[in-house]
């Protein structure tokens, strides 16, 4: 390749960590992915950093006779990777992609914040805060919601099944597409109109203090409903606060967070969870709605709508 482009620059990873690091410091136009990576649970963080860069990839298969891993992931059915190379075929071809991939007209460059954030709704028109859970598909759900929060939105506190390593990766891909500021979740911080507190790839259970003024709790423990940290764990402990509350169930495998939902919408909050259609998995959000859990089901383009305006009320 470096023959091929005088002045290309190409940089090898090993494992995704760096791959992940390298890509984020270097924002490369184009990426070829061994397709054992596209198979890890934490390649969806890559997919997620792809999209807000803009860089195009593909997935190299062993052998022409493989079977792509995209056959058995819902993730890599969205977006890109859908042709894949072999190890097998000549550098003209890998070329040729490249040239093909590259040269496809790519979307308008945004702004580094306010990526759709819109104008910034005053302060005072939000009442409420918004939890939100999420897990298999939920870093580009994720992205899709946040962008459309404004800088002044309300205090948000969101819990994310992802790899113990991509905690503050997730955290600054957000943080660089968002208006509003996204944060790692850290123990007793005061919520804070415009910050966005982030559990993902921790060994603690995010959730909130029992008294005014609001704050993070952060505590060790066993899985909760399978997990740390756990959707369920922050639900709950916001029952105490129950009509101050807007919360949502995005895309994700298992349960985790409906029966503290159910207990939400008890105490008085809005509930919703995503519809089927728009879920990358149809797990999480399908038992909140089969409970009772969620009030309403909302697509993921209207997702950022509904919790907004419910935090108005």
């Amino acid at each position: 390749m470096e023959a091929s482009y005088p002045g290309m620059k190409v940089l090898l990873a090993n494992n995704l960590m760096m791959a992940y690091n390298q890509a984020e410091a270097a924002q490369p136009v184009f990426a070829f992915v061994e397709d054992g990576f596209t198979k890890l649970p934490e390649f969806e963080m890559m997919l997620a950093l792809f999209s807000a860069l803009d860089t195009r990839w593909v997935a190299v298969m062993d052998s022409a006779g493989a079977t792509p891993a995209r056959t058995s992931s819902p993730l890599l059915n969205v977006g890109a990777g859908i042709f894949e190379l072999t190890k097998t075929d000549t550098p003209q071809q890998f070329s040729q992609y490249f040239d093909m991939m590259v040269k496809a007209p790519r979307r308008e460059q945004a702004g580094p914040r306010g990526m759709g954030g819109g104008a910034a709704a005053p302060v005072k028109d939000f009442k409420k805060i918004i939890l939100i859970g999420s897990s298999t598909g939920g870093v580009e759900a994720l992205r899709s919601v946040l962008v459309g929060f404004p800088a002044q939105c309300p205090p948000t506190m969101i819990v994310q099944h992802t790899g113990k390593n991509f905690g503050q990766g997730l955290v600054s891909l957000l943080d660089r597409i968002c208006a509003a500021k996204v944060v790692q979740a850290e123990d007793n911080t005061k919520l804070e109109v415009g910050h966005v507190y982030i559990a993902a790839g921790q060994r603690r259970h995010m959730g909130m203090t029992q008294r005014k003024p609001m704050r993070t709790r952060m505590k060790e423990g066993p899985p909760i409903s399978g997990h740390v940290p756990s959707v369920d764990a922050l639900f709950t402990s916001a029952v105490p606060y129950g009509s101050d509350v807007v919360a949502a169930i995005l895309t994700g495998m298992g349960q985790d967070g409906a029966r503290g939902l159910l207990e939400l919408r008890k105490a008085g909050a809005a509930t919703f969870a995503q519809d089927e259609k728009s879920s990358v998995v149809y797990g999480m959000p399908r038992v909140a709605w089969e409970t009772g859990a969620a009030e309403k089901q909302v697509s993921l383009a209207r997702m950022a709508g509904a919790l907004l305006q419910a935090a108005k009320s």
